[in-house]
């Protein structure tokens, strides 16, 4: 470029700065993504912004059954096992099926399966785990039994949970709670005790609803899902993206 027009960008450059902020308009390369982990959907990976779901921040996954939210959680560890990252399963539901899992390829000797007997018991679990700073990634499977603790367990789950912020600011660890939707509107806190703040905790929120069976002469051979981001702080909100899920023998998703 020659300096008559290096000259004139400089100063364009310059007038939109001042008159619209420093930030408007940056030279140079571009910012690095916060850490993250790659959900094993294109479709999704690219709505999220930086690329999957944030590490050191907590992430919530909502839906109905079969709507594809386990199936996604189990994607993610598959993802974050192949970077090299150890998973760990707190199975609140007694629900956590092996040989799903490995379907879905999961590591089962790389990942730490932990079956507490309460809600409290599995907050306390999950305490211990960040604080070992070697978990990358976490799933609390899930909510709803959690908060069918007494009213004092319930207080101790909204107080260990207002603590997971700042456990989470020195770990690796991506924290993925999942969020049963029996009835109610996703976005109220009315499906949440007082105190329970997930909703506001959650640096990512997505919404799960199955959109159709796929078929091949007759066979179910999976499913479509959309997935609808409800709260973001690293992106924008408001965003939706249909992923597909195959399973013959091993579980699939649409860009893997």
């Amino acid at each position: 470029m020659g300096s008559r027009k290096r000259k004139r960008l400089d100063s364009t450059v310059a007038a939109i700065q001042r008159r619209w902020g420093p930030k408007a308009l940056q030279r140079g390369p571009r910012p690095v993504p916060p850490p993250h982990i790659p959900t094993g959907f294109a479709a999704l990976d690219q709505i999220l912004t930086i690329g999957g779901i944030p590490r050191h921040r907590l992430t919530e996954l909502l839906g109905a059954p079969t709507s594809g939210m386990a199936t996604l959680a189990l994607k993610i560890i598959a993802t974050a096992q192949a970077g090299g990252d150890t998973a760990a399963y707190i199975d609140l539901n007694a629900t956590f099926d092996p040989d799903y899992a490995a379907r879905c390829e999961v590591n089962l000797a790389r990942l730490v399966l932990v079956r507490p007997r309460s809600g409290r018991e599995a907050m306390e679990m999950v305490h211990s785990l960040l604080a070992s700073r070697g978990v990358g990634v976490l799933v609390f499977d899930a909510v709803s039994p959690a908060l069918s603790d007494d009213p004092a367990g319930r207080q101790a789950l909204a107080a260990a949970l207002s603590h997971l912020p700042a456990l989470l600011a020195p770990s690796p660890c991506a924290p993925i709670f999942l969020t049963p939707l029996q009835f109610g509107d996703a976005e109220s806190t009315a499906n949440y005790p007082a105190g329970f703040a997930l909703p506001h905790y959650a640096t990512l929120r997505l919404l799960l609803e199955k959109e159709r069976w796929l078929k091949k002469r007759g066979d179910i051979r999976g499913y479509r899902a959309k997935v609808q981001v409800l709260k973001n702080k690293l992106g924008p909100a408001g965003k939706s993206a249909t992923i597909a899920i195959t399973f013959n023998g091993v579980v699939r998703g649409d860009s893997t």
